[in-house]
């Protein structure tokens, strides 16, 4: 896949700013991998996963502003939350502040003191796409999955290994 096409992708070449502000380049990445990061970047920002819930411009407002016709026109997304591609300190919908993905990769599997089980990445991607998004997540080992956790550890390239650690 061509750059022209990657950029496509990703929503204003995301996916090539993530992997330059992470310090990896293109080059330094397989092909293949580069595209799976792309398209995870583009899922990302792009994919509502059939959810029929709508994102607001205002997060601390969405409750009070869901349905109603002030609503912002795009579905709920990953980054309706997790602003600036998960680089960034996030808020919930209830205006709770959540924290970046830079180091979500390198913290998981991590134990859930809540469900008193080991959580992985890919089940806490599926936690929120049910449970905040409100769409179907996506499947074990499924290409969106895949390319959801490849540009997801994209972001944490470089970052220390501290399974079940803190989120930064």
């Amino acid at each position: 896949m061509d750059s022209r096409r990657i950029a496509r992708y990703a929503r204003g070449g995301l996916a090539g700013v993530a992997l330059v502000w992470t310090g990896v380049g293109y080059a330094a990445l397989p092909p293949v991998l580069a595209q799976a990061v792309a398209r995870g970047a583009h899922i990302f920002n792009d994919d509502h996963f059939g959810s029929e819930v709508r994102s607001v411009a205002d997060a601390a407002s969405a409750f009070a502003d869901m349905g109603s016709p002030r609503a912002h026109a795009r579905f709920m997304t990953c980054a309706a939350c997790h602003v600036h591609g998960g680089r960034t300190r996030g808020q919930l919908p209830d205006g709770r502040h959540i924290p970046s993905l830079r180091n979500a990769a390198a913290v998981f599997p991590r134990y859930s003191a809540k469900s008193h089980r080991i959580v992985t990445l890919e089940d806490q991607i599926r936690h929120c796409v049910k449970d905040g998004i409100k769409g179907r997540p996506p499947a074990f080992g499924g290409t969106t999955m895949v390319d959801l956790v490849s540009y997801l550890k994209s972001l944490a390239t470089g970052r220390r290994m501290a399974i079940g650690g803190a989120f930064q």
